[in-house]
């Protein structure tokens, strides 16, 4: 048999593994903890809006939808300081629910839960080649089982939440950028506004670069696929923007833990206050914006810090945010990995790996000594973000060319 045959034969054979773990996976899931315990309730009222636009073609932003997901996750109306459950999402969201209408909750909830687990380790995995390190056989293998269970990724799963499959689309869309496959960066970044929280900088902001740098196909791509969106979206339901809208100014008035920022300023030392959590927020926009002025026909190196520091800054100063919305920085942390693997050698596996532990162990006792009832406190939103933009500033000056 000739070598190619073999190599072929070898894919064939781990696709197909792949697929059967993968289904197995779902039925476990399925059998073990989605039929024994209720949940998903980030996506419940996306799929329920969904499922009701499609099948009885209901406004999914309608206070009759709504009424259905505080049903499924109450099992009665909202009291007005919970949760409302409402749509919230941007209508083409819907779509990303299709492929799940067809099944009762909980099978697509227990497909969904496997979705993110394939999207938590592709992200990690892109994150990899889109700094073109190959990491020792072991440590690769700890890094993409740290990226499902460490804390804020198995909650992203537990809770069905979309940032999961956000996170995956812009890592593949920075990857794109930076192999300069345009069409694909644009179409994946426009798709992953999905939740507008984890991509109000960036977009604008690669958009403008993609315009400096004269990146025509990657601006008209991004600026093509949003149309679409959209514009398809006004097509269907022309006055979902309006509803979406109405919804999100309501948004403030039942959650109650802002950006980390915030927390810093108003609960940690609520001395500072509000005049030091805008003066922050501002020094961090401008510094941001003054970083990609410096990287504007640049895709190098520092290119690739400013990518990180615009992960990072996103989740720090967005009015509010969610702890599932962290995995969003995994290709961040990845790259201070690759910095510290470039600049130290062998020798820093062992310190990535020990990082990895102290992150996974030391977030979930976080998490286990502050929750309160079912609800995570505000201890679990500042580690990461002010750690990685900790870990940004002290290797600003020694930005490589990965």
């Amino acid at each position: 048999m000739k070598l190619v045959d073999r190599q072929r034969l070898s894919r064939l054979a781990a696709g197909l593994l792949l697929v059967v773990v993968a289904l197995g996976n779902i039925i476990f899931l399925h059998d073990f903890f989605t039929a024994r315990f209720p949940g998903g309730n980030d996506s419940i009222p996306r799929w329920v809006g969904s499922l009701a636009w499609f099948s009885e073609g209901l406004n999914p932003y309608s206070d009759e939808v709504t009424d259905r997901a505080q049903e499924m996750i109450y099992g009665r109306r909202a009291r007005p300081e919970e949760d409302k459950q409402r749509f919230v999402y941007p209508f083409y969201t819907v779509f990303f629910y299709l492929p799940l209408l067809w099944l009762n909750y909980e099978w697509a909830r227990a497909v969904g839960m496997v979705l993110l687990e394939v999207s938590l380790i592709l992200t990690t995995i892109v994150s990899l080649r889109m700094y073109q390190w190959k990491p020792p056989s072991w440590l690769l293998a700890l890094t993409v089982i740290w990226a499902v269970i460490f804390y804020h990724g198995a909650r992203t799963i537990i809770l069905w939440q979309m940032a999961g499959v956000v996170a995956v689309l812009i890592a593949v869309g920075l990857w794109a950028v930076k192999e300069r496959r345009d069409v694909l960066a644009g179409v994946c970044l426009a798709l992953a506004t999905i939740k507008p929280q984890m991509t109000f900088l960036l977009l604008p902001l690669l958009g403008l670069w993609s315009l400096s740098a004269r990146r025509w196909r990657l601006a008209a791509s991004l600026a093509m696929s949003m149309a679409v969106l959209v514009g398809g979206s006004f097509l269907l339901l022309p006055g979902w923007l309006n509803d979406m809208q109405r919804q999100l100014a309501d948004y403030t008035n039942y959650t109650h833990i802002g950006s980390p920022i915030n927390i810093l300023t108003q609960t940690v030392f609520p001395f500072l206050g509000q005049p030091v959590e805008w003066a922050l927020v501002t020094i961090l926009t401008v510094w941001l914006i003054w970083e990609w002025w410096g990287v504007r026909r640049d895709d190098g190196g520092r290119f690739d810090w400013v990518l990180a520091l615009t992960l990072v800054a996103t989740n720090l100063i967005v009015t509010r945010t969610a702890t599932t919305n962290y995995v969003m920085m995994l290709p961040a942390l990845i790259y201070l990995f690759v910095l510290a693997a470039r600049a130290y050698g062998p020798k820093a596996h062992l310190w990535i790996a020990l990082t990895e532990i102290v992150l996974l162990v030391g977030m979930w006792v976080v998490f286990v000594v502050t929750v309160q009832g079912r609800e995570e406190q505000w201890p679990v939103y500042l580690p990461l973000p002010f750690g990685l933009l900790l870990g940004l500033m002290m290797y600003r000056r020694n930005t490589i060319h990965l």
